[in-house]
């Protein structure tokens, strides 16, 4: 029984053994640092002899605690219970019996209840009986359905198996390598020797299904949306499974997903020092306040300057977005639990920086229902369309309005909530800055010959999702435009082009490329993907869709990098974009694939944009806008001080200043 954070579960889990009709048991309890009560409800339970009991100093994974209490286990054959699962009274009875029956049988699985509506000899039902094998190796069509994507057919629960193999075949421990494959990875080890798995004939079991499993905390894939699902549901990524299992700084995951978004931190921020030297003196204390998105290392050029950095993280934040605890830097996380306002008041911070999406916005106005008399800094990336959908336009409008300052990623952006909220933005409490810069160290010189220089061919590159608006792959096939599409999870987005698209020759898939590699691998390519949209706004920015207000992230790599940004022309229209890449000179817009390979094919003209891109990208670095930032966190704080108190409820900091005076 491996266990952690499971008080609430354990004493469920421990009855349901103690009621087994087979009584030739020993259970081996490894408790994985439970911060909880679990060693409180346990120890009762350690009055039966057949009950030992491990509590690790710190918090090693699920797969080394198997591994330990494997290696402790003095029985003849190997069961699972889980600490958050259930057997059933003839479940042991029922899998021994057939084990000593069947001598031909390595393991014996119950069948299993688990959700609401499901059940069955295995998670796949009945089809996958007498065909593990196959369907291990095959993708599971209901999959979506039931949550399933790392293509399991047994909970462990379900399994007893005999000893045999255990040598050779272990559980694979988190220092190697992070997954929601942790149990079909061992189930195809053990089949790929040869053994053969059997059912038992009936189910003896429940797999209980809750938002802190292990498979979904450690999978990928989109949380339902909205506060209340935010607060509810599995938090999913790596920052969620850093948050869950306490995993700090200079803990190093190799995270490897099922469905994508492999991620292998020691290598892409493994030489970021952990300690480092700080400037003495003179620097703000810093307080964090929601989530980082994406290029979270950006930080650390506040601890370059001699901040001081802490935080308080969002505690459910979707798959891609980045909160503590952090590996890299000197952040100094506080607990988000019922202390957490006296904690930041005991920390004194001279400033809030609260930020980023729109899901950060419940913790934001918490922290504002808090009346901390601390100024706050808030910074908007994206999605206020999204605020409205899921029930966050109040708070919203609450965060721009009694922020000391307002920090906007584009004047598109600016516009738009000038004339759809209530917040008066005063020019001198606002300031315009992107949310997702990356690190000014990610710029190196390191640039690469041209793929074209070679063979005459347009190469052209997508870090990111490829949104398209063409209906097929075909008019770029028919353009002889190559695209190279980088990430593993995004491949699944192009899965209707991509058979047609790898059989052309034009499409190339390739991982992710992480920050230090982005001028070494991306500068080969002519130009790169941003998203391709028809914007139907003309100009006016209330029509203004996400697509017209968004930067996307991506936009750090491709500056890096030297690369002109690929662009639907929408002249005449407001789009954050388009304003951006006009400002330096970058887009190649086209109306369509034949009048985009054109512009592609002159070499001329796309030199130019690319020693434009190459001259103005330390102005796409986090790095070369943080003292400015710090001086507009410095002007917050003065005008808090000249109030000398919080500000009320839906105050501005000075007078409503008239949206045409605003633009002009």
């Amino acid at each position: 029984m491996p266990t952690y954070k499971h008080a609430a579960f354990i004493r469920r889990a421990l009855q349901s053994l103690l009621d087994q009709s087979l009584s030739d048991w020993e259970l081996v309890v490894v408790d994985d640092a439970s911060p909880d009560g679990t060693r409180e409800v346990l120890a009762p339970y350690l009055a039966d002899g057949r009950i030992r009991y491990l509590r690790l100093a710190e918090n090693g994974g699920i797969g080394a605690a198997l591994n330990l209490a494997t290696g402790l286990a003095r029985g003849r054959y190997i069961a699972y219970l889980p600490s958050d699962d259930v057997y059933f009274p003839d479940h042991l009875l029922r899998l021994v019996e057939h084990l000593k029956a069947s001598a031909d049988v390595y393991l014996v699985y119950g069948g299993v209840r688990w959700g609401w509506a499901y059940g069955g000899p295995t998670l796949h039902g009945d089809v996958a009986v007498g065909r593990e094998v196959a369907a291990l190796a095959t993708p599971y069509a209901r999959a979506a359905e039931v949550g399933l994507p790392n293509g399991n057919i047994l909970a462990m629960v379900q399994v007893a198996h005999r000893r045999d193999l255990e040598a050779e075949v272990r559980w694979t421990p988190r220092d190697e390598v992070v997954t929601d494959r942790l149990e079909p990875d061992f189930w195809q080890a053990l089949l790929a020797r040869g053994v053969r798995f059997a059912y038992a004939g009936a189910v003896t079991c429940q797999w209980v299904d809750h938002p802190d499993q292990h498979h979904k905390i450690a999978g990928w894939g989109r949380i339902d949306a909205g506060p209340t699902a935010l607060r509810g549901a599995a938090g999913r990524g790596r920052s969620a499974y850093r948050s869950y299992y306490g995993i700090g700084r200079g803990r190093w995951l190799n995270w490897r997903p099922s469905a994508g978004g492999a991620f292998d931190e020691a290598y892409a921020y493994g030489d970021l020092a952990v300690e480092r030297d700080l400037p003495a003196g003179g620097g703000l204390k810093i307080l964090l306040v929601g989530e980082l998105g994406f290029n979270p290392e950006r930080i650390l050029a506040f601890e370059e300057r001699g901040h001081k950095l802490l935080a308080l993280w969002l505690q459910r934040p979707e798959f891609w977005d980045a909160t503590g605890p952090l590996p890299f830097g000197n952040v100094e996380d506080i607990p988000y639990d019922g202390d957490w306002r006296a904690r930041v008041r005991a920390a004194r911070p001279d400033v809030i920086y609260a930020l980023l999406n729109w899901q950060a916005l419940p913790l934001i106005q918490e922290v504002l229902d808090a009346r901390l008399d601390i100024p706050i800094v808030f910074h908007f990336k994206e999605g206020p369309a999204f605020c409205q959908w899921f029930g966050l336009w109040p708070a919203l409008q609450r965060a721009l309005a009694e922020s000391d300052g307002q920090i906007l990623i584009s004047q598109e952006n600016l516009d738009w909530l000038s004339r759809a909220t209530d917040a008066p933005l005063d020019p001198e409490t606002v300031m315009l800055l992107d949310g997702d810069l990356p690190r000014g160290a990610w710029m190196t010189a390191d640039w690469q010959p041209k793929l074209s220089d070679a063979d005459g061919e347009v190469h052209t590159v997508c870090a990111g999702r490829l949104l398209l608006d063409f209906d097929t792959f075909d008019p770029l096939v028919r353009a002889r435009v190559h695209v190279h599409l980088y990430g593993e999870q995004f491949h699944e987005d192009v899965r209707g082009w991509s058979k047609p698209g790898l059989d052309s020759g034009y499409l190339h898939l390739h991982p992710i490329v992480y920050a230090r590699d982005w001028v070494r691998e991306l500068s080969r390519y002519d130009a790169a993907w941003m998203h391709v949209f028809r914007s139907e706004n003309g100009g006016d920015v209330r029509r203004a869709t996400w697509d017209d207000l968004n930067l996307p992230a991506r936009i750090g790599a491709y500056a890096a990098a030297g690369l002109p940004w690929i662009m639907r022309d929408n002249a005449g229209a407001a789009v954050a974009t388009q304003r951006l890449a006009a400002r330096y000179d970058v887009a190649v817009p086209f109306q369509d694939a034949a009048d985009l390979a054109a512009r592609l094919r002159d070499r001329e003209g796309l030199a130019r944009l690319t020693a434009n891109m190459r001259r103005a990208r330390r102005d796409f670095a986090f790095d070369s806008h943080v003292d400015r930032l710090v001086a507009f966190f410095q002007g917050a704080i003065e005008r808090r001080r000249r109030r000398g108190r919080p500000r009320p409820a839906g105050a501005s900091a000075g007078r409503p200043v008239p949206f045409a005076e605003r633009v002009a």
